[in-house]
């Protein structure tokens, strides 16, 4: 009789079968009680030796400024050294370096060994944080290539079909509008529109053609932006404040000012390329929509705040109020606009998409100001 897997099952089964052979030999000897009454042992000795030394294992000032010294030299390699395996490998030695100073502390004075316990005890903190950051990150990265995906095929389905459609459809329309235009009949009155004046054949077959390519655009744009992928590769450290201030603010000296607030050494991984395009479309949409001609002093500001784990950047500007019924959501969603907006809601999408990649997050603030964006960057995941 045929039996799959055959080799593997008769492996398999050998294992199990010495398994439960050691299994047996454990049952029938004395070694699980050996061991057993040997770790109560330790343990008693360990209680009694506790509890005899309890004096001196107190804290004495000394000690207790090595444990400070620790303390403080442990946050500032947590908090200023990047990679965290540069961390963890800096903050043990630091236990290890702690270790004799300790040991003589105990012995000329009395005193706890703590510092290399502190400080070990921080590397560990050091390698959870690290841990949960990978694989909050990992998760982060896995949706964000599943939605990539998803969009991606979705657009590239409508593009496929839709765009050799609206140019079979444009051609016909095209060479009717030169036959007209030939025989001098393009400037017949078709109909009225509703504000009274009259629709030409013409005008007509011309507005249909600039629907054609309007859809063909908007396809386009949108494919540029569903389609924008950004490799890890790609980023690097960047310094917000030079690359808004000498990048980006020169573009725009004729039109506006831009101000720019924060520590000047302030570096993140970015996507340089698509952040400054994020930025580049703030400005462009203020430009749109908040400023007027009678606007005489327009000015955005970007602030900058770093904290452990993340920098957030306050973009506001003094022109008009950003509009109530537009929240966070709507406004990075494709095609989502407010009623007056001459643009295509593309603007916010991208934005949205940027914020996305670098793992970030977009607020709306309502304060004081006519408009208030919160953008917040964490450190370390890309």
């Amino acid at each position: 009789m045929y039996i799959p897997l055959k080799r593997t099952f008769t492996a398999n089964l050998i294992i199990g079968a010495a398994i439960a052979l050691f299994v047996y030999f454990l049952k029938q000897s004395a070694l699980p009680e050996f061991l057993l009454a040997h770790a109560a042992e330790l343990a008693a000795r360990l209680y009694l030796t506790l509890a005899l030394n309890r004096l001196g294992l107190s804290s004495s000032p000394f000690t207790l400024l090595g444990d400070a010294f620790c303390v403080l030299v442990a946050a500032a390699l947590w908090t200023y050294l990047k990679p965290a395996r540069l961390k963890v490998a800096a903050v043990i030695s630091l236990g290890l370096l702690l270790l004799p100073l300790s040991l003589a502390g105990h012995d000329a004075r009395g005193g706890g060994l703590t510092a290399p316990l502190i400080a070990w005890g921080v590397a560990l903190a050091i390698a959870a944080e690290a841990l949960a950051n990978l694989l909050s990150g990992g998760i982060r990265t896995r949706l964000a290539d599943e939605k990539q995906e998803a969009e991606s095929g979705i657009l590239g389905h409508l593009t496929h079909n839709v765009k050799p459609n609206i140019q079979i459809a444009r051609s016909p329309l095209t060479a009717v509008l030169e036959f007209l235009e030939a025989r001098g009949v393009s400037g017949e009155v078709l109909a009225k529109r509703l504000d009274g004046s009259d629709e030409t054949v013409g005008d007509a077959l011309q507005k249909a053609v600039a629907s054609l390519d309007q859809i063909g655009e908007i396809l386009e744009s949108t494919r540029k932006l569903v389609t924008c992928q950004i490799r890890r590769e790609e980023f690097s450290e960047v310094s917000l404040v030079e690359l808004i201030s000498r990048d980006i603010a020169p573009l725009y000296a004729g039109l506006l000012r831009i101000a720019v607030s924060g520590d000047a050494q302030l570096t993140l991984r970015l996507h340089r390329g698509s952040f400054t395009e994020a930025v580049n479309n703030l400005v462009r949409n203020a430009l749109t929509h908040a400023f007027t001609q009678a606007h005489s002093d327009r000015e955005l500001r970007f602030t900058l705040r770093e904290t452990r784990n993340r920098v957030t950047i306050d973009y506001t500007n003094n022109g008009r109020p950003f509009p109530r019924n537009l929240d966070a959501r709507e406004f990075l969603t494709p095609g989502r606009k407010s009623h007056d907006s001459p643009g295509e809601g593309l603007g916010g999408a991208f934005i949205g998409k940027v914020v996305a990649a670098h793992h970030g997050g977009f607020e709306i603030i309502r304060d004081e100001h006519p408009l208030h964006f919160r953008i917040t960057l964490p450190k370390g995941v890309i």
